[in-house]
């Protein structure tokens, strides 16, 4: 099941924030340069979360 983007989770105001901004600290090499935005998931079975990146 996708919960929306990762960024969205880091604080309060971080679904207000510009996404490029947001690449620039997610801890993520290549989101902002190859266009790919990650995105969390959660296993309906297990309850496992994983990051899935999206291709803008």
């Amino acid at each position: 099941m996708e919960s929306g983007r990762l960024q969205d989770y880091y604080d309060d105001y971080s679904p207000y924030m510009e996404i490029d901004l947001m690449k620039m600290e997610d801890g993520f090499a290549d989101t902002r340069s190859e266009h790919k935005c990650p995105h969390l998931y959660r296993c309906p079975a297990c309850h496992k979360d994983d990051v899935i990146f999206i291709k803008e």
